[in-house]
């Protein structure tokens, strides 16, 4: 049994509260078809979404070669169909990014930058921009808002541990692909910014961000003791440990949470 299994195992007592119904779609991608592999984005995946099915969520898990653009695109917009407006729907990440969005397994390595050249005027052509993801295996935070707007949930959560997974963001700029991701009800919680790697621990089971997620959704982020993990309480327990990890290497990297949300929203509730 591996050391991420037992972890989880004993997290028997955890559920996910104020939702009727939580969706999870996990992916994660470690061995891609062109562009350089990694090592623990599977086991990420994997263990996000046991940890989505200790709590009773529906969860679908797709990894490696099976992670294709359509493949994703697929699976997210079944879920999403599923939602009733009680219910909450998380899309978890691991792999390579971007800025402006995440790599799939069939990412091409003449990838342009999709947060470039996209625009008419003040508005996005979304024609040029489904094909461009389609061609080249990306996926924009700007398909994502558009594939999340009709979701009828009332919790939309994104969480990715990918490098340069901030790329909402970029000095003072605000990335013009995905300016409605600060409006939208769509929220982020992303491992690095724009500028930054996201670490894998060596030797270890999970990636630096997911290791601490994992363990802030067990109640490591329960901080006022209330047996409830609220999103600021997780949001601040992983930055903190993450990037206090990470200033030991050191290396630079500094979790974000993006969107317009309630930070006492209530998202685990350990009995």
């Amino acid at each position: 049994m591996t050391r991420v299994v037992a972890f989880l195992l004993a997290l028997s007592t955890l559920f996910l509260c104020s939702a009727q119904k939580t969706y999870v779609l996990a992916v994660g991608i470690s061995d891609y078809n062109e562009i350089n592999d990694l090592n623990l984005c599977e086991k990420d995946a994997y263990a996000f979404a046991y940890l989505m099915q200790s709590a009773d969520a529906d969860v679908q898990l797709v990894k490696g070669k099976e992670a294709t653009h359509l493949a994703i695109v697929s699976s997210l917009r079944m879920m999403l169909a599923k939602a009733a407006p009680s219910d909450c729907v998380i899309f978890y990440f691991s792999g390579h990014g971007y800025e402006g969005g995440f790599c799939c397994w069939d990412m091409s390595t003449k990838t342009p930058s999709l947060s470039q050249g996209l625009s008419i005027g003040k508005k996005i052509d979304r024609t040029k921009l489904n094909s461009i993801n389609r061609y080249y295996g990306g996926l924009s935070y700007v398909e994502l808002q558009v594939l999340f707007r009709n979701c009828r949930a009332g919790k939309k959560l994104v969480i990715a541990d990918a490098c340069f997974s901030g790329g909402l963001r970029k000095g003072n700029h605000i990335n013009t692909s995905v300016q409605s991701a600060r409006k939208g009800e769509l929220i982020y919680f992303l491992s690095s910014r724009t500028d930054e790697t996201s670490l894998e621990i060596p030797g270890g089971d999970n990636g630096l961000f997911t290791t601490f997620l994992l363990k802030g959704l067990s109640g490591d982020a329960d901080t006022d003791g209330s047996n409830t993990v609220t999103l600021k309480e997780l949001y601040d327990y992983v930055y903190e440990n993450v990037s206090s990890y990470a200033s030991k290497i050191p290396h630079s990297q500094h979790p974000v949470i993006w969107g317009k949300y309630n930070s006492e929203m209530p998202l685990f509730q350990i009995k």
